[in-house]
């Protein structure tokens, strides 16, 4: 599991693409400006392991891992977790990829690369939503 502080060049020295460690880098550095809790697994067994062992609100994901795919991770996320957001992470482009992963679950997709404005985005919907199965839940 690659530490929640990791740079580009380290990144790259453990045998990743230069894009997907910019990539990886980059929400980050998102996610440490919020104040949050954040974890990297590079690969579908690392991101089994902590759906296994702890509760995230939300999954990042890219349409390829050195051990799989999206499909695998999204699978296990609806079958353990159904209440964790997923978001899938378009970096190729390819508009059938989009499609299926919304077609499966995922409740956001977002185009690569990344803007900081466009975590915010799936995060505030996140919290909208939220508040409103509470105020459901409370009625």
């Amino acid at each position: 599991m690659i530490p929640p502080i990791a740079r580009t060049d380290q990144l790259i020295k453990g045998g990743m693409k230069p894009e997907r460690a910019m990539l990886i880098v980059s929400l980050l550095r998102i996610f440490d400006e919020l104040s949050t809790n954040s974890y990297v697994a590079p690969t579908i067994r690392d991101a089994r392991e902590l759906l296994a062992t702890q509760s995230l609100s939300m999954v990042f994901c890219e349409e390829r891992l050195s051990d799989g795919s999206y499909c695998d991770l999204l699978t296990d996320v609806r079958a353990t977790s159904p209440e964790t957001r997923f978001v899938f992470l378009l970096c190729t482009g390819e508009w059938e990829e989009y499609l299926q992963a919304m077609r499966g679950g995922a409740q956001e997709a977002l185009r690569c690369p990344l803007r900081p404005t466009d975590i915010d985005l799936v995060l505030i919907q996140a919290m909208k939503e939220s508040d409103r199965k509470e105020m459901t839940a409370s009625a």
